[in-house]
C-alpha cells in the first residue's frame, strides 16, 4: 500500500517495447481506482490495491511542470473502497491497471500495464526524493509525459 510523506516527486514517461519485463522486481499489484473529485486544488481517490485499499488527497502540483505537489493516503477498508468504487460518486469510470515493480541498477520504477480505459497503455512513473534527484534512464523509457495531464490517472478516469 502506498506510504505518504505528505509530498510526492514523480516523473512519468511512456514505455518503449517490452524490454522492462525482464527487470520486473517483485511481484505485480492488481488496482482498481476511481475519483470522488477531480480539481484543479486537488483530486480525491479511491483505490484497491491487490486486498488493500487508500483513499488519496493530492494537493496541486507546487512546479510549473507538474513534478511535486502534497499527497495524503490514508488506509480504508477494502470493504468500503469496493462500495465507493460501485456508487455513481465516482466521477467518470473506474482505472483498471496492474502495477509492475521495475529496477534499473539503483532505480526503482513501477510500469503500469492498463486494463481500462485504454488497453495495453504503459507508463513507467518513479518517485524521488528531491526535484532534480537523477536516475538511471534504461532504453525502454520513452517520452517523459509528466507535465501532459492526458495521461493523469484522473484524466484517464474521464475516459473510463
Amino acid at each position: 500500500m502506498a506510504v505518504s510523506n505528505h509530498r510526492e516527486i514523480e516523473r512519468k514517461f511512456l514505455v518503449r517495447g517490452d524490454g522492462w519485463r525482464a527487470m520486473v522486481d517483485g511481484e505485480p499489484v492488481v488496482m482498481r481506482a476511481g475519483y470522488l473529485s477531480v480539481r484543479p486544488e486537488a483530486t480525491i481517490r479511491v483505490r484497491l490495491e491487490n486486498a488493500d485499499a487508500v483513499l488519496t488527497i493530492k494537493g496541486k502540483p507546487v512546479d510549473a511542470d507538474g513534478r511535486e505537489r502534497p499527497e495524503f493516503n490514508l488506509p480504508i477498508p477494502p470493504d468500503e473502497a469496493r462500495a465507493i468504487l460501485a456508487s455513481p460518486m465516482i466521477e467518470g469510470g473506474v482505472v483498471r491497471k496492474t502495477r509492475w515493480p521495475v529496477r534499473v541498477g539503483a532505480s526503482r520504477f513501477v510500469v503500469d500495464e492498463f486494463e481500462h480505459p485504454r488497453p495495453g497503455l504503459l507508463l513507467a512513473e518513479i518517485e524521488l526524493q528531491a526535484r532534480d534527484a537523477g536516475f538511471e534512464r534504461p532504453d525502454w523509457l520513452g517520452e517523459e509525459v509528466t507535465s501532459d495531464w492526458s495521461y493523469s490517472n484522473s484524466s484517464l478516469a474521464r475516459e473510463a
